[in-house]
């Protein structure tokens, strides 16, 4: 039987070598994601000769990602349901990119309900889009940062994320969620966690000063080669701009040799979902959740 355990920063090189073997474009591959999220999903994880598994707990209920690695699929899939079963549950796995489900399928025909997770679906941009914000789609976007920028012209700086500010970072994190009660207050753990270990996570973030009090905060890290999840950004939507702006100094700071960024999924927020549509995404990736027929 696998034998899982809580998922740990010693995790890192190992289970790289597994979430990047194919670019699914979606945060549940990248680690810092996996491992900043732990404490709220209650992650754990477990490996064999052949594959990695991640396994999650929330309100009582367990799941699954999807087997990552090369051998025997169908087998890897009984193994976590073994799991399953002990605790008298169906096999659940979560955030299924359309080529995962086909192999799923194949390996096991018929043993799985499929759903569409669109409120977990990624948004993929173009980086040069987000850092230059070319094109008609964005011309409101550029109208926004030029306001800001005419109306507060030598009033506002960007920094780099960095031991000397990190302090800073996190008091505005526990401030917004203070000012934002109705939000996800779990966030503020993930940010505590993906502070502490900066360093050890390769983490780039980027903070933003109006008259010299912080009105945006940010922070991401690498997935794949070519791919940069933002895992985190907020500010003061108070000031006009403050929102673009930390959006886009973060990407030409950090972008450059990206080709493509993740912001994420908006979770069914209506208000979230209209803002990441706004960019114009060059997909959004589909996410499906399997569930085993009983």
């Amino acid at each position: 039987m696998l034998q899982f355990k809580k998922i740990e920063i010693s995790d890192r090189e190992k289970a790289n070598t597994y979430l990047k073997r194919v670019n699914y474009f979606m945060c549940v591959y990248c680690f810092t994601d996996l491992f900043i999220w732990s404490s709220q999903y209650g992650t754990s994880i477990a490996y064999d000769d052949d594959f990695m598994y991640l396994m999650y707990t929330e309100g009582g209920k367990i799941f699954f990602s999807a087997p990552m690695g090369d051998g025997d699929y169908a087998r890897a899939v009984d193994s976590m349901a073994e799991i399953a079963h002990m605790h008298n549950c169906p096999l659940v796995i979560t955030s299924i990119p359309v080529p995962v489900r086909e192999k799923l399928e194949a390996a096991c025909p018929g043993r799985f309900e499929y759903k569409d997770g669109r409120d977990w679906g990624d948004y993929i941009y173009l980086a040069e889009k987000l850092m230059y914000l070319k094109g008609r789609n964005l011309h409101g976007k550029r109208n926004h940062i030029n306001k800001f920028m005419s109306e507060y012209e030598g009033r506002w700086t960007y920094e780099e994320l960095t031991q000397d500010n990190i302090h800073e970072f996190f008091d505005y994190q526990l401030e917004w969620c203070a000012d934002n009660p109705d939000e996800f207050l779990g966030e503020t753990c993930a940010v505590s966690l993906a502070l502490k270990n900066m360093e050890a996570l390769e983490i780039k973030g980027g903070i933003m000063r109006l008259d010299g009090r912080l009105i945006a905060v940010t922070l991401g890290s690498e997935s794949f080669d070519d791919t940069f999840v933002v895992h985190i950004e907020k500010a003061d939507s108070s000031v006009p701009g403050a929102y673009q702006m930390i959006n886009q100094q973060f990407a030409l700071h950090n972008f450059e040799k990206y080709t493509y960024i993740n912001r994420e999924e908006d979770m069914g927020i209506e208000g979230l979902r209209k803002a990441k549509l706004s960019y114009f995404p060059e997909m959004i990736v589909e996410n499906y959740t399997a569930q085993e027929k009983r």
